[in-house]
């Protein structure tokens, strides 16, 4: 039966999800920590011993204030290798957390002895390349309506527009006010088109 627990890593006190048994699995979630309750949870939880923090900003996992680049998560996360009991442990990514798995396979560590990567996304692009490509957009509300009118010339008009503004890198608070913020100042000016 999975469970939440907490796990000391870099000096971070992370929420952590443990469920099954056997061979070590590190999960690293994509925009949304597991839930206890997910059927994926009791699927992988029948074949190993899963571990599924929430990176830090997600869940019960505080962001500190100095993280403010995926590198920072990706060191958080050798650390957390470094200090697991297990000698080997499969490296499981999805979405987000596949970029983060990436990375980490790329820099190498000797308990990573599988990689699974699940709809991995933005590997290999930074913010700006993200933004020039039109997956995401970010900045003040100027600057998100030129980003989505300039990849709305390139790749014609959207029939629908999903937002999403929950990152590791900014509170509930920040990332409610990131949305009101943006139906005040942006999406009224989108209807215009």
């Amino acid at each position: 039966m999975a469970a939440l627990d907490r796990l000391s890593a870099h000096g971070i006190e992370l929420e952590v999800l443990r469920a099954g048994a056997g061979h070590p699995v590190l999960l690293l979630h994509g925009m949304a920590p597991l839930d206890l309750a997910a059927p994926v949870v009791d699927l992988l939880a029948a074949h190993a011993k899963i571990l599924a923090p929430s990176h830090p900003g997600f869940g019960g996992s505080p962001r500190p204030a100095a993280f403010d680049t995926i590198y920072d998560l990706v060191h958080l996360y050798r650390d957390v290798l470094d200090h697991l009991p297990d000698e080997a442990v499969t490296l499981l990514g999805l979405s987000f957390g596949g970029w983060l798995a990436a990375e980490i396979a790329t820099l190498g560590h000797p308990r990573v002895d599988a990689l699974v990567l699940w709809g991995a996304a933005l590997i290999g692009l930074t913010a700006e390349q993200a933004i020039a490509k039109g997956l995401m957009f970010a900045g003040n509300p100027d600057t998100v309506y030129r980003q989505i009118l300039e990849h709305r010339e390139r790749v014609g008009p959207y029939e629908h527009l999903v937002l999403a503004s929950r990152s590791g890198f900014m509170t509930h608070q920040e990332a409610t006010a990131g949305l009101a913020r943006f139906s005040k100042d942006v999406l009224p000016r989108l209807k215009e088109l």
